[in-house]
């Protein structure tokens, strides 16, 4: 069983033991073999079977009383990281399989210094047994090396003193950031339309968005994807005509195609809110978000922008009122262009849309 007051506990004593080990490590490294070695103490734990998966160990036991030991163990990784630097890239691979007498004594007489360099920072009673063991995991890396690798130093726990370092006092609270702004993406919901309508919008049509409600919204910023409750804006609620219609006109889809159907989505494409309004969308409060009811709105399908217009509410649901219509075939106007006459339209109906516009799964 974890005990996770004991972590907690570790947790917070972390600062201390990287100040205390890391540049004992670290000194010991320079004086004894050259500097260029980078040291970063990764984890403390209780659990030696985590931390030596996969890895093998030249182990160096150092006693320290009649009944306990303090272990530094370097990984072969770790010792070709550091031969590789000291004697210089070779073909030859350190095995431990294969060490040599010299290799052997050289990597103990390290540990022994490192061990005596950190004996100071021990409390040790001669006769006393030490059953909790820490085992603070370290990687090295060379100026010259292409990857890091470990070297572990386990320690009875109650040999030593550590203390919890508090965090510095906040000189700031959020308060004092309230209104600064951040740019957000607001998605408003989605609806159903056939790729025969889609074709048709025009100016001054309005969407409503059946998947919505004029009470929420989603807030998109960097990875957090949040609903949250917004006070409706009552100036943009439009009359719901229950014996009204659209212009569109019904039953003349012609083709297998334009009668597919597909997803449009509603967006505020990066508004900005506050920090204080973000705030309360953290804190689950309802956001009034009067400032941003100004902004466009984007209908898109399949991520690809089809018209964009004024946000309204009919009958307590989204919707857009459109004031301009993407046309995928119109040309990008060049300078040249510009100086030409226009060509007489052809008369008769212009579809706006290629069918390869969007991307649709057959129903």
């Amino acid at each position: 069983m974890i005990n996770s007051v004991f972590f907690d506990e570790l947790y917070k004593q972390f600062a201390w033991y990287d100040s205390v080990f890391t540049p004992v490590v670290k000194n010991c490294s320079s004086e004894f073999f050259f500097d260029g070695f980078e040291y970063k103490l990764a984890s403390i734990s209780t659990n030696m079977n985590v931390l030596s998966q996969n890895d093998t160990f030249f182990v160096t036991k150092v006693k320290i009383n009649s009944k306990n030991d303090v272990y530094i163990r370097i990984s072969q990784d770790a010792i070709n990281v550091i031969l590789d630097k000291v004697l210089g890239k070779n073909n030859r691979r350190f095995e431990l399989t294969e060490v040599t007498e010299l290799e052997a004594r050289i990597i103990t007489a390290f540990n022994d210094f490192l061990y005596e360099s950190l004996a100071p920072n021990f409390t040790i009673e001669p006769h006393r047994r030490y059953n909790e063991i820490l085992h603070l995991t370290y990687f090295v890396k060379s100026e010259i090396s292409d990857s890091a690798a470990k070297f572990i130093i386990s320690v009875p726990k109650d040999i030593l003193s550590p203390k919890d370092i508090n965090p510095k006092e906040a000189r700031f609270e959020d308060k004092d950031f309230a209104s600064s702004p951040v740019e957000v993406n607001l998605l408003l919901g989605t609806t159903v339309f056939p790729v025969a309508d889609i074709k048709k919008l025009d100016v001054g049509d309005i969407v409503v968005f059946e998947n919505s409600s004029s009470s929420e919204m989603t807030l998109v910023c960097d990875n957090i994807v949040q609903k949250f409750q917004v006070k409706p804006n009552l100036k943009i609620i439009e009359p719901y005509d229950i014996g009204g219609g659209n212009n569109m006109d019904e039953n003349t889809n012609t083709n297998l195609w334009d009668s597919i159907q597909v997803d449009m989505s509603a967006e505020f494409d990066k508004v900005k809110v506050t920090l204080g309004e973000l705030k309360s969308i953290e804190e689950g409060l309802i956001v009034d978000l009067c400032s941003v009811y100004d902004n466009k709105v984007s209908l898109k399908v399949g991520g690809k922008l089809v018209a964009s217009g004024e946000l309204v509410i009919i009958n307590d649901r989204f919707g857009v009122r459109i004031e301009k219509v993407n046309d995928s075939k119109q040309p990008q106007e060049t300078p040249q262009a510009q100086h030409q006459e226009e060509a007489p339209q052809a008369e008769g109906p212009q579809e706006d849309f290629d069918y390869s516009d969007f991307e649709v799964e057959n129903q």
